[in-house]
C-alpha cells in the first residue's frame, strides 16, 4: 500500500503534515494540501493507526504535524431525551502524540468547541431523534496531554471561528485557515489552554497545563513503565499505601486501588486508570504542595517479561496478522511467548518457518529434541509437535500444502482458544480469572490466578507477567 493510499493527509510543502478526523481534512483543504488522501477517521483509535502509518512511511522526522486526534468523534454524545449512545475516550491521544515525537516529529495537538452543543439533525445511528454533543472539559483534558507529552496544544476552537457553537462544535465556518496558519508556526509555542490567545505562550493554570514536560507526570502509555513509576512515587508522597510493591512501576491492583482512593479525595470519576484528568489533579496537587520527585527510568520498571529486575516489556517484533479484539489477545499471548516473532523456535533461534508448509514444520520438530533444543516448540505461539498436529487435524488442515505463515499460525492459535471458551469471555459469560486460568494451562508464560506459571518448573518455563497485569489488560482487550 502506497504511502498517499493511507487516511493521512500532506502538506505540499513537505514539512507540515496533517493528520487525523475530519476538522483534518478541513485544514488540509484550507491549507492547500495537494497530495494525500483526505478521509476523516471516526474515533481517536482509528486516528492512531494513521499515525503508525505516518511514522512508519519515515516521513515524520523533521515534520510539523498538525494532529486532530479524533477526539471529537469519541465525545460524549447523547440523544435530545437524555440516552447516551457514545462515551468519552482519549486514552490513544497520548499515544499519537508519543509515536510521532517518538520519530522525531513536532506535534501541534488540535482541540475541540468548549460547551455544548445545540441540537443536531436526526440520523438513523440515533434512532430518528435529535442528539447533542458536549464537549465540556475536553479542551482541558486536551490540554494537559499536549504538555505532558511534549506537544503544542491548538485550542479552543473557538479562538478560531466564534460561530462554531452554532454548529456541530467541531467544523469551523471560517476557521480552517486560521488553523494551519497557527499549526504551521505554533509548534514549539503553547497555543493554549481554553481562553489562551493564538500564537501567545499560556500562562500556567491550575492543572499545570503550561509547564515543562519534565516538570510535571506523564500520562502512561501501558500499564508498566518509567510514567507508572512516576506515578506511584506521587502517590507515595501523598500519603497513600502500596506495602506490597511499592514503586514497581507497573500498574497492578495495589497501584489501581490506590489511584482510585486519589481519585475519590480528589471529586474525579473512580476507575483507578491515572488518565488525562487523573494526571492533571495530580500535578495540580504537586504544584500547590511543592512536592519534587525523580523522573524514574526503565530501571524503576521492576518486573519483565522474564521476571528480572530492571527491564522492558518485551518488544513485539511484529504484530499480529488478526486485528480486533481477537488480535490484541494474541499479541498479549505472543509478547511473552515469542515477542511476537513468527519464525522463532525455542531457544531464540530464528527460521524460515512462514515459508515451510505445516507438515515441513512437523517433520522438522521430530529430531528437535535429539538436535539439543529443549522443546519442539515453535513460531509466534510455540507449538509444540504433539500440539500443532492436534490442532491442525482438528481443523481439517491439509498440512502438505498448508502455509505455516502469519495467517496459518493465527488460525490455529485461534482454534486453541476456542476450544477453552474465546467466544464465551468475549461475551462476557466467563469471567477474566477462569478465562485466564485457561490460558495459562495452555501457554506456558502466561500466569495462573494464584500467581506463576501453571508449568512452572518444567525447564525453563515461568510467567512472563504478573497475574493481576495479566488480568487487567485481559479486562482491556475484553471491553475496548
Amino acid at each position: 500500500m502506497r504511502f498517499n493510499e493511507f487516511k493521512i493527509i500532506k502538506e505540499a510543502s513537505e514539512n507540515i503534515a496533517v493528520i487525523g478526523d475530519s476538522i483534518a481534512v478541513g485544514i488540509k483543504g484550507a491549507g492547500g494540501a495537494s497530495a494525500g488522501n483526505a478521509v476523516g477517521g471516526s474515533n481517536t483509535k482509528q486516528v492512531l493507526g494513521f499515525v503508525t502509518d505516518f511514522v512508519q512511511s519515515g516521513k515524520a522526522k523533521g515534520a510539523t504535524v498538525i494532529l486532530s486526534s479524533g477526539a471529537a468523534n469519541s465525545a460524549n454524545v447523547s440523544t435530545v431525551d437524555g440516552k447516551k449512545f457514545q462515551s468519552e475516550n482519549l486514552g490513544p491521544v497520548s499515544a499519537q502524540i508519543k509515536q510521532l515525537k517518538d520519530a522525531g516529529a513536532k506535534v501541534v495537538l488540535v482541540g475541540v468547541a468548549s460547551g455544548k452543543t445545540p441540537p443536531q439533525k436526526p440520523t438513523q445511528y440515533t434512532n430518528g431523534k435529535k442528539w447533542v454533543i458536549d464537549y465540556t472539559g475536553m479542551n482541558d483534558q486536551l490540554a494537559a496531554i499536549a504538555s505532558a507529552n511534549g506537544a503544542t496544544f491548538l485550542g479552543p476552537l473557538e479562538e478560531f471561528d466564534p460561530g462554531i457553537s452554532k454548529g456541530d462544535g467541531i467544523h469551523p465556518y471560517n476557521g480552517y485557515g486560521k488553523l494551519f496558519k497557527a499549526g504551521s508556526a505554533g509548534a514549539g509555542t503553547n497555543l493554549g489552554p481554553a481562553g489562551a490567545t493564538p500564537g501567545k505562550p499560556a500562562t500556567k493554570d491550575k492543572q499545570g497545563a503550561g509547564t515543562k514536560p519534565t516538570d510535571v507526570l506523564s500520562v502512561p502509555n501501558g500499564r508498566q513503565g518509567p510514567e507508572v513509576a512516576d506515578v506511584q512515587k506521587v502517590l507515595l508522597a501523598l500519603g497513600y499505601k502500596l506495602p506490597q510493591h511499592g514503586v514497581d512501576g507497573v500498574r497492578g491492583s495495589e497501584t489501581v486501588a490506590a489511584v482510585k482512593e486519589f481519585q475519590q479525595a480528589n471529586g474525579l470519576d473512580v476507575d483507578g486508570d491515572p488518565g488525562p484528568e487523573t494526571i492533571a489533579a495530580m500535578n495540580k496537587v504537586i504544584a500547590n504542595k511543592g512536592i519534587k520527585i525523580e523522573k524514574s527510568t526503565i530501571k524503576d520498571v521492576k518486573v519483565s517479561a522474564g521476571g528480572q529486575t530492571g527491564g522492558k516489556l518485551p518488544p513485539l517484533k511484529m504484530d499480529s496478522a488478526t486485528s480486533g479484539k481477537v488480535g490484541d489477545l494474541l499479541n498479549f499471548i505472543a509478547r511473552y511467548e515469542s515477542g511476537g516473532d513468527y519464525n522463532i523456535m525455542v531457544g531464540g533461534k530464528r527460521g524460515n518457518l512462514t515459508s515451510m508448509t505445516v507438515g515441513d514444520v512437523l517433520n522438522m520438530q521430530k529430531d528437535m529434541i535429539s538436535r539439543g533444543h529443549e522443546s519442539t516448540a515453535v513460531g509466534r505461539y510455540q507449538y509444540i509437535r504433539k500440539t500443532l498436529a492436534g490442532t491442525a487435524a482438528q481443523m481439517g488442515m491439509d498440512v502438505d500444502s498448508t502455509k505455516f505463515n502469519e495467517k496459518t499460525q493465527d488460525a490455529l492459535a485461534i482454534q486453541t482458544l476456542r476450544t477453552v471458551g474465546l467466544e464465551s469471555w468475549l461475551d462476557g459469560k466467563l469471567d477474566d480469572g477462569a478465562f485466564l486460568n485457561k490460558v495459562a494451562r495452555i501457554w506456558a508464560s502466561v500466569p495462573t490466578t494464584s500467581g506463576g506459571s501453571y508449568y512452572a518448573g518444567v525447564g525453563s518455563n515461568k510467567a512472563g507477567i504478573k497475574t493481576d497485569v495479566a488480568l487487567n489488560t485481559l479486562q482491556d482487550i475484553r471491553t475496548a
